[in-house]
């Protein structure tokens, strides 16, 4: 583990436990952040997580309290580089974990890089059941996070094609009435007539 004034900066890599995954989802990055990076939002997608209180961004020394499978979590930000990066570390049950997700562009996607060590005591006797525990958790995280930014990454795109739909009817009609008034200059009579009227309104 790297260390400045004993702030990790990575994950534990000599710890008993070290777990990592990866998954491609098809939303843009700062998607993909926002969801991730957002503590007090998670118990709204992820399941696993009964309770989130964040009191402000999670920036570098920030401190958030969350609850997932009956276990209450402090975690603290070490180090964040939107929206590329964020680690995060905390303690639960006497076991140290430290935390961190990697967010990379791919086309109109995003690659989700997640890896997790485990430290002290208890994980020495069940090492190989804690592994597989977490291995669980981080492939349930991703899979969430992938379900969750997919489908506001939908529900975007049909908002931008129902704009560009709108803005090609409104320049249609535009044109239409250009046309029109080419053809029948007489047509800007009641028009003019309503300006004036405006203008001598008291």
């Amino acid at each position: 583990m790297n260390t400045t004034d004993s702030i990790p900066t990575a994950i534990d890599e000599s710890a008993t436990v070290v777990v990592r995954r990866e998954i491609r989802i098809q939303a843009p990055i700062d998607l993909v952040w926002r969801l991730r990076t957002d503590a007090a939002g998670w118990p709204a997608w992820q399941t696993d997580v009964d309770s989130a209180e964040v009191d402000g961004p999670l920036v570098p020394g920030a401190s958030f309290r969350w609850s997932t499978h009956g276990l209450d979590v402090t975690s603290t930000v070490y180090a964040v580089d939107a929206p590329r990066r964020i680690l995060w570390g905390g303690g639960a049950q006497g076991i140290t974990g430290i935390h961190e997700w990697t967010f990379t562009p791919d086309d109109d996607a995003t690659i989700v890089r997640t890896a997790e060590s485990w430290e002290v005591e208890p994980v020495h006797a069940e090492a190989e059941h804690l592994r597989t525990a977490l291995d669980g958790s981080l492939a349930s995280w991703l899979q969430l996070l992938r379900t969750k930014a997919e489908a506001k990454a939908a529900n975007r795109a049909r908002k931008v094609r129902r704009r560009r739909v709108a803005k090609g009817l409104a320049w249609t009609s535009l044109g239409l009435t250009a046309l029109f008034v080419l053809a029948e200059p007489w047509l800007l009579v009641p028009l003019v007539l309503f300006l004036v009227a405006l203008s001598l309104w008291d």
